[in-house]
């Protein structure tokens, strides 16, 4: 009876064990019901993307367009203003008279002639411009005039030549028009230099100080024409023509 009473016992207290386990409910749900850590957002460094940037793209935008726009205006501004640099076309035409230089919408006469000078002799260019293209144009006239001279003498006697060049002093003005060919001319050598006796031999470069179709336009012509001359008995002749290594028409 003891062992009867003691087995019942023990299964009473394993029913109610199990009737107690069975209706505590679960006070969390399980681990595997929620949501997975992986599908919530993780937290970043970098901002979560926004309209904010897009509007602060705009400006960037906005500012390279005006970089763009401003570039093409440079473009174009560049375009419009002449190059410097640019080559021009010269022209030269031997003619009984000279030469008839044509460069840059003006076409200049130019003629050399001997000219005695005290006790011996020099050169005098005569020169006679005018507009090609019906246009007002503008050369440098310094106080020797629109003519630069530079070259080289060799005395009779000597066995190397003397060079000289000019040295720019004062900047005026002298214009060409189409209508009213301008007129100017200059003599060398200059006073104080030693003129040009027998044996001797002058070779004379000759450029304009500045052409252009306005003041700030102007660009000097280097090589424009080339003068010699050699002194022997009577009046020497001067002989004009391009310069060494351009050949005319």
């Amino acid at each position: 009876m003891r062992i009867a009473r003691s087995a019942l016992m023990i299964s009473t207290l394993l029913v109610a064990a199990c009737g107690a386990a069975q209706a505590t409910p679960p006070t969390e749900p399980p681990v595997a019901e929620s949501a997975p850590p992986a599908a919530a957002p993780a937290p970043s460094s970098e901002p979560t993307p926004s309209a904010e940037p897009a509007k602060s793209a705009e400006p960037t935008k906005a500012a390279a367009g005006d970089g763009a726009e401003s570039g093409a205006s440079s473009a174009s501004a560049s375009k419009a203003e002449p190059d410097p640099n640019a080559t021009r076309d010269v022209t030269y035409v031997v003619v009984p008279e000279g030469l008839k230089i044509s460069v840059a919408g003006v076409r200049f006469a130019v003629s050399a002639s001997a000219v005695q000078v005290a006790s011996g002799w020099g050169v005098k260019l005569n020169v006679l411009a005018s507009a090609l293209d019906g246009k007002p144009h503008s050369l440098s006239s310094p106080k020797s005039g629109p003519l630069a001279f530079a070259g080289s003498v060799l005395r009779k006697g000597q066995s190397e030549a003397e060079p000289f060049g000019d040295e720019r002093a004062g900047d005026g003005e002298q214009s060409v028009f189409g209508d009213d060919p301008t007129k100017f001319s200059r003599t060398w050598p200059a006073k104080g230099v030693r003129v040009l006796g027998a044996g001797d031999a002058l070779e004379l470069q000759v450029a304009l100080w500045g052409l252009g179709s306005e003041k700030d336009a102007r660009r000097p012509v280097k090589k424009f024409c080339r003068v010699r001359m050699q002194v022997g008995k009577g009046k020497p002749r001067a002989i004009i023509e391009p310069p060494p290594g351009i050949a005319s028409k």
